[in-house]
């Protein structure tokens, strides 16, 4: 269960750099282990799949994004670079090491996102979502009187980024509209009573307002789940 180049790793990946992305992906899906001499070449390669045809690179990245969640996460931690180079995808380079400085977070932001990522259905809308649902919080972030860091607006900030990374990847238009209105809407406060069920019912529709739902949990499950177990509870 070791993924490996036939030969020196660096000349395969010159000759079809997807074969980075697509290398990753093989991980994430089949639980395999990058041998050391290949994970290396993946990270001092990256920079050669910004030659690669967009459309190319969102059809890896599909199917990267709807792996197993548990074999996703440590894959997407360990080449997360790889992700920034993607068309439209370099906001995710300041989530690493980006703490929230808020009581009910106690990941960095790269560590949120990909408890997120993972905590939704394996579909591409959702998984999209999840990916992209707080990148636009490092341009929104003030701080209180007593240290605590806000990111109001930052939903409307990171649909602004989804759009612009959905189209530099070449994603068809019914996709990408509904990742950013789910990125856009994540935060929104949705109240467990029938009267507020009805009025999102009428304002989305069935689908998007149950995919809405599962952004909302998985964003919770991203953060302190002792202090948003409540929440946890009300979203089923």
């Amino acid at each position: 269960r070791v993924l490996r180049c036939v030969g020196e790793p660096d000349r395969r990946f010159e000759e079809d750099a997807l074969r980075i992305l697509r290398g990753v992906r093989f991980a994430a899906r089949y639980g395999l282990l990058p041998h050391p001499d290949t994970a290396a070449a993946i990270h001092r390669r990256r920079d050669t799949l910004r030659r690669v045809a967009p459309e190319r690179c969102c059809a890896e990245l599909r199917r990267l994004l709807c792996a197993p969640g548990e074999l996703l996460a440590p894959v997407l931690t360990a080449f997360w670079d790889v992700l920034t180079v993607l068309p439209g995808l370099a906001p995710l380079g300041e989530m690493p090491g980006y703490h929230q400085q808020n009581p009910h977070h106690h990941l960095d932001l790269q560590g949120h996102t990909i408890q997120a990522v993972v905590s939704v259905p394996p579909e591409e809308g959702l998984r999209f979502a999840a990916l992209l649902h707080d990148a636009g919080k490092p341009g929104c972030r003030t701080v209180d009187q007593d240290g605590v860091a806000h990111f109001y607006g930052h939903g409307k900030a990171s649909a602004q980024l989804a759009e612009k990374a959905l189209r530099a990847l070449r994603c068809e238009n019914a996709l990408r509209r509904r990742v950013v209105e789910l990125v856009e809407l994540h935060d929104a406060w949705v109240p467990p009573t029938p009267a507020a069920a009805r009025r999102w019912l009428g304002r989305l529709g069935p689908e998007a307002f149950f995919q809405l739902l599962e952004v909302e949990r998985a964003d919770n499950m991203g953060q302190d789940l002792e202090k948003v177990r409540d929440r946890l509870d009300e979203l089923g």
